[in-house]
């Protein structure tokens, strides 16, 4: 798929991946569509991308549902009269509790389930739309951790991507939608001692990259690309 002529849904664009992501993608020529639940960091966004960019455009969504995303691609479809073609999910990690940590069990799963939902209902959507407009469209799981110092939880929304990428990618395979996932290195993940801001920003552009890469190659669907700096 050509970058420049693609346009290309970021969620969670308010937030260090989803900025990224953006300006990356913005840079290459693409139309991009922010969407965010925080309308002031959205707007940070937009407004750092509209310095270069006169095809960007922000949505503040109310919530993850199926209800307030279906209202978002209603939106979109009536500002520039098609579906997206690319759909960025990004998800950063928050820190999650160790199983000998005092915290309750339900902490951990809120921290999962959250994830879980905000992804498969992005995708599920989003994989609707592209069905019934018959568009060869890709969606794509990004993920990210808010604190270079706290890897915590990544294997775990790791796990959970994976399973997400090959699982869809064998149901939409017959539709032309492509799926793939973009994680950090597990092995950074379990060395952070080493891991200072510096190289953390190099990671998520690694991260970044890689998602330029999925969109760009037709025959990419179903796997996971590890961002190795």
């Amino acid at each position: 798929m050509d970058i420049k002529n693609s346009v290309i849904l970021i969620t969670s664009a308010g937030s260090l991946l989803g900025r990224t992501c953006s300006s990356h993608f913005a840079h290459l020529g693409a139309t991009v569509i922010l969407c965010d639940e925080d309308k002031n960091e959205l707007d940070t966004t937009y407004q750092q991308i509209r310095v270069f960019s006169d095809k960007v455009y922000e949505i503040n969504v109310c919530r993850s549902n199926t209800t307030s995303i279906n209202l978002l691609f209603d939106q979109i479809e009536s500002l520039l009269g098609t579906t997206p073609d690319v759909i960025v999910n990004c998800w950063t990690c928050s820190p999650m509790p160790s199983l000998m940590a005092p915290e309750p069990m339900s902490s951990y799963i809120d921290h999962l389930s959250s994830a879980a939902r905000f992804l498969y209902t992005y995708g599920q959507v989003s994989a609707e739309r592209f069905r019934t407009s018959n568009k060869k469209g890709v969606i794509i799981n990004v993920i990210s951790h808010e604190d270079h110092n706290n890897f915590t939880g990544v294997e775990s929304i790791a796990a959970l991507v994976s399973g997400f990428t090959a699982s869809w990618a064998k149901e939409l395979t017959p539709f032309n939608i492509r799926v793939g996932g973009v994680i950090p290195s597990l092995s950074q993940a379990k060395d952070i001692e080493t891991l200072d801001e510096r190289h953390w920003a190099e990671i998520q552009d690694e991260l970044v990259r890689n998602t330029a890469y999925i969109v760009t190659n037709d025959y990419f669907s179903g796997r996971v690309v590890t961002a190795e700096v």
